[in-house]
């Protein structure tokens, strides 16, 4: 599967940490490419992805080895968790557009046709 629209996916390595990555790739079958940054103890891994549990054992490796995708602008679970807004738990009934009262409940199918499941002919 590969996605013209979208760079390769590539992660900046220190030389120390490049050894378990590369590993992981190799066990897993991922085809990828190694290259030099401008400094000695930086590298540069480009990742070839051919399908969608590759890609996300992946993002799950990355994560534990603690490196980010070059390039990806991902919100922090923390911050979405800290923005979220605390709503305050109503009591009564609801029905998608707000709070109905228990005694205002009305049936959205009285008028339908009703059917005697208990007769035969």
């Amino acid at each position: 599967m590969s996605f013209m629209n979208e760079e390769t996916p590539t992660v900046t390595v220190k030389k120390k940490n490049i050894q378990s990555l590369i590993e992981y790739c190799i066990e897993n079958k991922i085809d990828f490419t190694v290259k030099s940054k401008s400094s000695i103890d930086d590298f540069d891994v480009e990742f070839i992805i051919t399908n969608t549990k590759k890609a996300i054992a992946l993002g799950m490796c990355l994560k534990e080895l603690k490196m980010e995708l070059n390039g990806l602008s991902v919100t922090p679970v923390a911050a979405i968790k800290a923005s979220k807004k605390v709503m305050p738990k109503e009591n009564g009934l609801t029905n998608g557009h707000g709070i109905v009262a228990e005694g205002d409940v009305t049936m959205a199918f009285e008028d339908a046709l009703q059917f005697d499941l208990g007769s035969s002919n």
